[in-house]
């Protein structure tokens, strides 16, 4: 086979994906994305299903490009930066000139809005991005300070900076690349100083549950407790709900009652409600000289896989949660609930005004940190490295001591 006919082929293939693809932006723009079929788009491109799927292999990637082409660039632009630009200098940078520049486009803007107001086509640009975390870490990592911790440090990096790749966050990135470069001011010690003030009311003495409260705490013990014998045991994915109703001795409609959020919730039973307020009260009820990372750092500290010692079922949820990446994506939904109620709580604390933007990413990042800490082989390591870049910024918080 000549290259003359090696590059027919390969033209013809990219005019097909092409046609594909615009033909599918036109639909989407058209009737919004739930409303059209991958054989609405066949049909509009003129090309069979099967011709379809071997450009495209879902849906969702019918709106967006190849993006090998993005790791390579955003790689690039770490290891090829200018001479004496700092690594977050060069990704701002690079961030700026390819995604916030388009946006100028009347067309982009239009798609833009379609991906930000449609569930699935959101989700798929984050997954898309975070898909370059482990290349992009390596080249931080590569170029950054040699310091125990340095590995987690870049890969927290590299997790924040991509979680700013869709192009209706260029309003926050100057921000956020301020926040990863020198860290949280801490303005909440500046308003307790300023205006002396501690909560003036206390929080109210905890009372021994009743009956019905011991009972209801037993029942849930009882189905989490067989949820994760059966999902150990078996594996999480061949369990059915109805066998854990049935090992717990409880009705489905009893488990639901008790665990409305469905099967991964078994194995997280806390409420995300109950979380969210210890969050809040953490950051409410600090001492007097401690920021506030530092106060989320050491409540943390004391849970989940950050604990000193943990039971043989902590650590039985800990490697199942590891090992099943849809228990992962729930303990991350679960913890990211509580955003907006801790940002709110993390402003008024600092006495800033109710959009500030830099709140909100710093509390968007602190709830993060279970899921980046959980490929980490020392999980504490990665809670204490995580916080005092979030508190001092990145390179510094590796070659600073810190509390």
């Amino acid at each position: 086979m000549t290259d003359a006919t090696v590059g027919r082929r390969e033209r013809k293939k990219a005019r097909t994906r092409q046609a594909i693809a615009d033909a599918a932006l036109d639909l989407f723009l058209e009737r919004g994305f739930d409303q059209v079929t991958v054989k609405d788009v066949a049909e509009a491109a003129d090309v069979s299903m099967s011709g379809l799927f071997k450009h495209f292999p879902t849906k969702e990637s019918l709106a967006f490009d190849e993006d090998d082409d993005v790791r390579a660039g955003i790689v690039s632009a770490v290891r090829s930066r200018p001479e004496g630009t700092p690594v977050l200098e060069a990704l701002r940078t690079w961030l700026r000139d390819h995604l916030c520049d388009r946006s100028t486009s009347p067309r982009a803007a239009v798609f833009q809005e379609l991906v930000a107001r449609t569930p699935a086509l959101n989700e798929y640009a984050r997954q898309m991005w975070l898909r370059h975390e482990q290349a992009l870490a390596e080249a931080i990592y590569e170029e950054g300070p040699d310091a125990p911790g340095a590995d987690i440090a870049a890969r927290t990096v590299a997790r924040f900076v991509l979680d700013r790749t869709q192009p209706w966050h260029c309003e926050d990135l100057d921000a956020a690349f301020t926040l990863l470069a020198e860290g949280w001011p801490a303005p909440e010690l500046r308003a307790r100083a300023d205006h002396a003030r501690n909560d003036p009311t206390p929080t109210p003495p905890a009372h021994p549950p009743g009956l019905r409260e011991r009972k209801k705490a037993q029942t849930r013990r009882a189905i989490t407790q067989a949820a994760l014998d059966l999902f150990t045991t078996r594996g999480y994915d061949e369990v059915g709900v109805r066998e854990i109703a049935d090992a717990a001795g409880t009705s489905i409609a009893t488990l639901f009652t008790y665990f409305p959020d469905g099967k991964a919730s078994l194995v997280f039973p806390g409420d995300q409600a109950d979380r969210a307020a210890a969050l809040i009260d953490v950051v409410r009820h600090r001492s007097p000289d401690q920021n506030i990372v530092r106060a989320l750092h050491d409540h943390m500290a004391q849970r989940g896989p950050f604990k000193p010692d943990l039971t043989p079922d902590e650590q039985r949820v800990i490697d199942l949660a590891h090992a099943t990446p849809a228990l992962s994506d729930y303990a991350l939904r679960a913890w990211t609930a509580a955003q907006p109620s801790l940002a709110a709580a993390i402003t008024q604390e600092a006495g800033l005004a109710a959009d500030d933007v830099t709140t909100r990413l710093l509390t968007h990042y602190i709830l993060q940190i279970p899921d980046l800490a959980r490929a980490a082989t020392d999980p504490r390591q990665a809670l204490d490295v995580i916080t005092n870049l979030l508190d001092k910024g990145w390179p510094t918080s590796l070659t600073n001591d810190h509390p």
